[in-house]
C-alpha cells in the first residue's frame, strides 16, 4: 500500500490515514489533505509518495 511522508513530521502515513476536506468550486471540485498527525498541510500527495 503507498505511504505518504508528511513533509512537516516525517511520518509515513498510509494514503487511507490522510484528512481529505473536499469544497466544490465554479469550476470542479478542490481537494486538500493533511496529516493526521501534526496536522500538517500536504499540498500534492504525487510529490510526497514513499
Amino acid at each position: 500500500m503507498p505511504k505518504v511522508a508528511c513533509p512537516e513530521c516525517d511520518r509515513q502515513i498510509a494514503m487511507h490515514e490522510l484528512e481529505a476536506n473536499t469544497v466544490t468550486e465554479s469550476g470542479g471540485f478542490s481537494t486538500s489533505y493533511r496529516c493526521p498527525y501534526c496536522r500538517g498541510s500536504i499540498e500534492d500527495v504525487a510529490d510526497h509518495l514513499a
